[in-house]
């Protein structure tokens, strides 16, 4: 800590340490807001697939750590700008940016601080996205995908049969293991037309595939019957591992997946869907650069328009922005969309718009002489 304020004492004058503590205590106000609201909604989430017996209880606060560090790199891009725009919202309302320019401090010299705030927030934010948060949201997975196999067999009993939601399999399992995942002596009918199908193996488990997320059941040294019952084309075949699609994985469960994937394996891989997931992390921190920056023209509205004035426009660019990126990374995953042009031309767009709010009273003073040239005419 003395280092650091060493630091911001020989290089950052009076004037920017207060835009530098402005723009961050309004950031980290929007940020717990956005992320106890986060918390609230992932828990209560948790807190129904425990009831319906899908998810053990004793794991809802890990879940729940994981979800919340994993959002983070959600959160903090409209934080930043929320921050950036309320911290300059409010000084414009108390006229403080009127003296600081009376004082002959330039607006250029607000916009550098602005830079080097967004700029140091985005590295943050790129960190965490490419690196970090992949890392996080795997052991996530992991756990959750371990927890609902648990649940899945912790609702088995002992000795009793048990029947499939959609009526199609009958389950048996005369007990579980002392890690309560594996099953021994386990009988399975599956009842099709005409020939029913019969498993019976000393062992049993499940098992999610990493790359689709598809749920298996997993039998091993037992034997497949199949046939109807009375007839004699029956077949009757040993195994040493057997296994059965119980779940289909959902489309969900696989962007889940390629989230947990690290960032240089996306780029190794080189697939549509890797370059999308690839794109849509580092636009975050562009998004982040972008915006902030824009926040200025958004907030120095006057001293009369109030400190929450810009509110809702920020929020409005910031819901076109972030879907006009999600939307971009779907066309790239479905190869709709080149790669190599991916965000970039969302990103581009928003420059543009950019350049157009912080020089609007350039471009209105030559519209006027423009109409003024026209109406001479």
């Amino acid at each position: 800590m003395p280092v650091i304020r060493q630091f911001f004492h020989t290089y950052f004058t009076i004037i920017d340490r207060y835009l530098m503590r402005e723009f961050t205590l309004n950031m980290l106000a929007v940020t717990v807001v956005l992320w106890l609201i986060f918390v609230a909604t992932r828990f209560a989430r948790y807190l129904a697939q425990a009831a319906l017996g899908n998810l053990p209880s004793d794991v809802i606060f890990s879940l729940l750590g994981y979800s919340s560090l994993g959002a983070l790199s959600v959160l903090l891009p409209m934080s930043a700008f929320l921050g950036v725009m309320l911290g300059l919202s409010r000084m414009s309302s108390d006229n403080e940016l009127t003296v600081i320019a009376a004082c002959g401090i330039s607006s250029s010299r607000v916009m550098r601080n602005v830079v080097i705030f967004a700029g140091s927030i985005s590295l943050i934010i790129g960190a965490l996205s490419l690196f970090i948060m992949p890392d996080v949201v795997s052991q996530r997975n992991s756990l959750e995908q371990k927890s609902k196999l648990s649940a899945e067999t912790a609702g088995l009993i002992a000795g009793s049969f048990k029947e499939s939601r959609d009526g199609k399999w009958t389950f048996y399992s005369e007990g579980l293991g002392k890690d309560g995942q594996n099953m021994v002596e386990v009988f399975i009918e599956i009842h099709r037309d005409p020939k029913p199908l019969v498993f019976r193996s000393n062992r049993g488990r499940f098992e999610i595939d990493a790359e689709t997320n598809n749920k298996y059941l997993v039998l091993e040294n037992g034997y497949r019957y199949e046939g109807q019952p009375g007839q004699l084309d029956y077949t009757i075949t040993h195994f040493e591992t057997h296994s059965l699609l119980v779940e289909t994985g959902e489309k969900q469960e696989v962007n889940e997946h390629l989230k947990s994937l690290p960032s240089t394996l996306l780029w190794q891989r080189g697939h549509a869907r890797d370059f999308a997931e690839l794109q849509w992390r580092i636009s975050a921190a562009v998004m982040t650069l972008i915006l902030c920056v824009m926040a200025l023209s958004i907030a120095n509205n006057g001293p009369r328009t109030g400190r929450y004035a810009g509110f809702l426009p920020a929020i409005l660019v910031y819901i076109i922005y972030s879907n006009l990126l999600g939307v971009t990374r779907a066309w790239v995953a479905k190869g709709d969309m080149a790669p190599w042009l991916g965000g970039v031309w969302v990103h581009l767009v928003m420059i543009l718009l950019l350049l157009a709010m912080l020089n609007r009273q350039k471009l209105y003073f030559h519209w006027l002489q423009l109409r003024r040239k026209q109406g001479a005419v």
